[in-house]
C-alpha cells in the first residue's frame, strides 16, 4: 500500500485557530511517522512553531503566492508528495493550481467556516471539481458543504483537536492577571479575533447589565483585530470600567483556569478552538447557539446556549451561573468531560485514515 506523503498548505499570517490546528496536526503526524512538508508565508508564525518537518516559504502576498506556484511544484517532486492538504480558502485555490499540473495528486481540503460561497462559478470550479475529499471540522460545516452540492460521501467530519494531556498539567496561575483575579470576585473571559462576526455589541450590552446586577465582575477580552478601536470606544462610552481589552496572548490556558466563565456571542462559528480550550480548562460556557458551538456546549450540561444577538438572554444566563456556585462547579466538571472528544491524537488518527482512503480510491 502506498504511504501518504503530504504537503500541508496554510496561508494565514496570524496564529489563529486554524494555524494552531496545523501546528498540532503536523506534530501528531510526525509522531505517527507520516512524511510531510509545510508550505506557508515566510512571516507566518508557523515557520517558528513547526520545526520538525521541511518548510517551503510562500510570499506574504496572495498574487505572488499564486504566481510562484512553480516553487511548490518542485517541492512536490522533491519530496514525492502524493497528497495536498489545504487548510484554508487560499490554500484550496493553490491546491487546485498544483493538481491541474500534477494529475496524480490527491487534494484534501479542511473547511473551518460555515460561510457559503456566493458565486456560482466559485462553487462549480473551486468546490465541486478537482477536490477529492473535504474534512469538515463540525457538523455545521459539513451541512454548509452539502448545501452547495458536495455529496456527503466526499466529506469527513473530524473535529478540531487540542493537546488535552498538556492542558491538564497547566498550573492555575498567570502572573500578569493574578492582580485582577484577586481584585474581583468573578472573572469572565472571551478569546478570539476581534472581528465583526463575534458580535461584541451583544456581549457589551450583556456585560453592562451583568455588572449592574452583580458587583465584583471583571470581563477580560483576549485577542486582536479590526474591531479593537471600536470596542475600546464602546467600552469607554458605556463606562464599563471592569471590561478589559487584554490584546493577544499565548498561552491562554493559565488564564482560563483562573476564570469563572467563558463568554462568546458570535453570529458565525465553524467550531471555535478557544471554546474547546476553555471547556478543557473546566470553564462553564455561555455561547451562541450557532454553527459548531452546540457541538462543544451541551445545553445545561457544560454551559448554556443562547439565541444570537439576544443580549438579555446572555445576561440572564451569566447572572444565573455567577449566582449559583454549585451549578458552576457541576458545569465545570462536565466541561472537562465534554472536552475529551476533542483530543488532537484522536483527530490526527482519523485524518491518517482519510489519507489512506484517498490513496486507494
Amino acid at each position: 500500500m502506498t504511504r501518504p506523503a503530504v504537503m500541508h498548505i496554510d496561508t494565514g499570517r496570524n496564529l489563529r485557530g486554524g494555524q494552531r490546528q496545523v501546528y498540532l496536526l503536523t506534530r501528531e503526524l510526525q509522531q505517527l511517522g507520516i512524511e510531510q512538508i509545510l508550505a506557508c508565508p515566510r512571516n507566518s508564525p508557523l515557520t517558528s512553531k513547526v520545526i520538525d518537518i521541511p518548510l517551503e516559504t510562500l510570499s506574504d502576498y496572495s498574487l505572488f503566492r499564486k504566481l510562484g506556484a512553480g516553487r511548490l511544484e518542485k517541492a512536490l517532486d522533491k519530496y514525492k508528495i502524493n497528497i495536498i492538504h489545504a487548510h484554508d480558502s487560499e490554500s484550496h485555490s493553490l491546491g487546485l493550481i498544483l493538481k491541474r499540473k500534477t494529475r496524480h495528486l490527491k487534494l484534501l481540503v479542511t473547511r473551518r467556516v460555515i460561510f457559503r460561497p456566493s458565486s456560482r462559478a466559485s462553487i462549480k470550479y473551486k468546490y465541486l471539481q478537482a477536490v477529492d475529499r473535504y474534512i469538515a471540522i463540525s457538523d455545521a460545516v459539513a451541512k454548509s458543504l452539502q448545501y452547495i452540492g458536495i455529496s456527503g460521501d466526499r466529506i469527513d467530519l473530524i473535529h478540531s483537536g487540542l493537546d488535552l494531556a498538556a492542558l491538564e498539567t497547566v498550573v492555575k496561575e498567570s502572573p500578569g492577571y493574578s492582580e485582577i483575579s484577586n481584585k474581583y470576585q468573578y472573572v469572565i473571559v472571551t478569546a478570539g479575533a476581534l472581528t465583526i462576526e463575534k458580535d461584541f455589541e451583544t456581549a457589551l450590552s450583556a456585560f453592562s447589565r451583568v455588572s449592574k446586577k452583580i458587583s465584583g465582575v471583571a470581563w477580560l477580552i483576549f485577542g486582536d483585530g479590526p474591531m479593537r478601536s471600536r470596542l475600546a470606544k464602546s467600552i469607554s462610552n458605556l463606562k464599563l470600567a471592569d471590561a478589559f481589552l487584554m490584546g493577544y496572548q499565548e498561552p491562554l490556558a493559565p488564564v482560563f483556569k483562573m476564570a469563572d466563565l467563558f463568554l462568546l456571542t458570535s453570529r458565525s462559528e465553524g467550531l471555535n478552538s478557544a471554546a474547546i480550550e476553555a471547556a478543557a480548562c473546566g470553564l462553564p460556557l455561555v455561547v451562541s447557539n450557532i454553527g459548531g458551538l452546540p457541538e462543544v456546549v451541551e445545553n445545561e450540561y457544560n454551559g448554556i446556549l443562547c439565541h444570537p444577538g439576544d443580549a438579555d438572554e446572555f445576561a440572564d444566563n451569566i447572572i444565573r451561573l455567577l449566582s449559583n456556585d454549585e451549578l458552576r462547579r457541576q458545569m465545570s466538571e462536565n466541561s472537562k468531560l465534554k472536552a475529551r472528544q476533542f483530543d488532537i491524537s484522536r483527530s490526527a488518527a482519523r485524518i491518517v485514515d482519510v489519507y489512506n482512503k484517498l490513496l486507494v480510491s
